[in-house]
């Protein structure tokens, strides 16, 4: 045994190294330590192999009772615990508690099996009925777009499936699991077609667990539903050429507005330019979602927005600034610190441009920002204005979007 013991520093190590995914020993065999002091998050599964009662069997299974996030953002509800024992079947016994204390602490597998049966019936009846007629992808639509388009229902689904997840991860697989594998898979895949639809940043990643995940990455097309339209370019002609797409409004407008997302996501020097349309276009899809508008008048909203933002592209390549010098100028446009005070917006974005490219380390040189924001005071006091903050406050603006 001495040859085959490690140091202390060495199990140290291990026990750190443990609570780590990317990190091995991926098991640990565990006699008589770790139940008391030792909290690894991870730890999903539990083998019990030794006869324990009380506080240290209630120690022992608690171990796979932390709650747990991984770097993707998938989330460990629950832990699985196998007994080789036995001790578990007369948890009562083995816990000489009031019974009231450890009920729902642990569930047999039979207990979870009808559970889950129960709950894929229900589920499948009320959520996996698009109707007849249309194709695959316009039945997805009409589900994601039609029934859950308000945020109760969606937060209703969520959690439903959520709970039928959580059954599937800890029983699969389990053969009893065979006949209901294409239900529950289309319920994965109609799960995270709705919290993609709905997120808020474009290229959203639903929260599937492992081997859902899993189940549903081995088919590339919805079984049994389609696929949604990606996001689209946000401008005049793309949204002139959907109205006559097949599709519902509401999941066109959707769209659109990740498409404009998207390109303030890509394009960081654009920005300030298109932050206020996008800004007013996620007012449009609160007021879709509230049913405070039809899709049909969001699309015309939308239209506005769009033009709007073509607008702004041609107004850029006139005036021939920089990204960054027209971003300026389109602040300075509709500020009323210019207004009546002689001078042209175009002209002082002129010589933003010009000081941006002196200080152009600006954005991490604390003293080259110093001296940018000095300069562009200066035109701007000239002003006269009464409202000294004003001005400050889009110094501030131009020197930090």
């Amino acid at each position: 045994m001495a040859e085959l013991q490690i140091s202390e520093e060495r199990e140290e190590d291990v026990r750190l190294l443990f609570k780590k995914a990317d990190k091995e020993p991926k098991i640990l065999i565990v006699t008589d330590k770790l139940l008391t002091g030792y909290d690894a998050p991870l730890l999903y599964c539990l083998y019990l192999d030794k006869p324990m009662r009380d506080h240290v069997l209630l120690q022992a299974i608690a171990r796979v009772n932390r709650p747990y996030v991984d770097k993707e953002g998938i989330q460990k509800r629950v832990g699985l615990v196998i007994d080789f024992v036995g001790v578990l079947r007369e948890l009562k016994k083995a816990l000489l508690f009031d019974s009231s204390d450890v009920d729902g602490v642990i569930e047999d597998l039979d207990i979870l099996m009808d559970d889950f049966l129960d709950k894929i019936a229900k589920a499948s009846t009320d959520y996996l009925d698009a109707g007849e007629g249309g194709d695959a992808d316009e039945r997805l639509e009409r589900l994601v777009y039609g029934r859950f388009l308000e945020p109760e229902p969606r937060k209703a689904f969520f959690e439903a499936y959520k709970d039928i997840e959580n059954l599937w991860e800890i029983l699969s697989p389990s053969k009893e699991l065979v006949d209901h594998i294409g239900t529950y898979k289309r319920l994965a895949q109609l799960y995270a077609a709705v919290r993609n639809a709905y997120a808020d940043k474009v290229g959203f990643i639903a929260d599937l667990a492992h081997k859902t995940r899993q189940l549903v990455e081995q088919s590339a097309m919805q079984d049994g539903l389609g696929r949604l339209t990606k996001s689209v370019t946000f401008d005049v002609k793309t949204l002139d050429a959907l109205r006559s797409e097949k599709g519902s409004d509401e999941g066109k407008v959707f769209n659109l507005v990740r498409g404009l997302q998207k390109e303030i996501d890509d394009n960081a020097e654009t920005a300030p330019v298109l932050q206020p349309l996008k800004d007013r276009a996620e007012r449009i899809l609160k007021d879709l979602e509230n049913r405070n508008t039809t899709g049909l008048a969001a699309m015309d909203f939308l239209a506005a927005l769009a033009a709007e933002k073509d607008a702004a592209a041609k107004a850029a390549k006139d005036t021939g600034l920089t990204s960054k010098a027209f971003a300026a100028f389109w602040l300075l446009r509709d500020s009323a610190v210019l207004k009546g005070g002689g001078i042209e917006p175009l002209e002082l974005a002129r010589e933003i441009e010009k000081l941006l490219t002196r200080f152009q380390n600006s954005k991490v040189n604390s003293d080259e920002q110093r001296q940018l924001r000095a300069a562009l005071y200066r035109p701007l006091l000239k002003l006269g204005s009464e409202d000294r903050t004003k001005i400050v406050e889009l110094v501030i603006e131009i020197v930090t979007q």
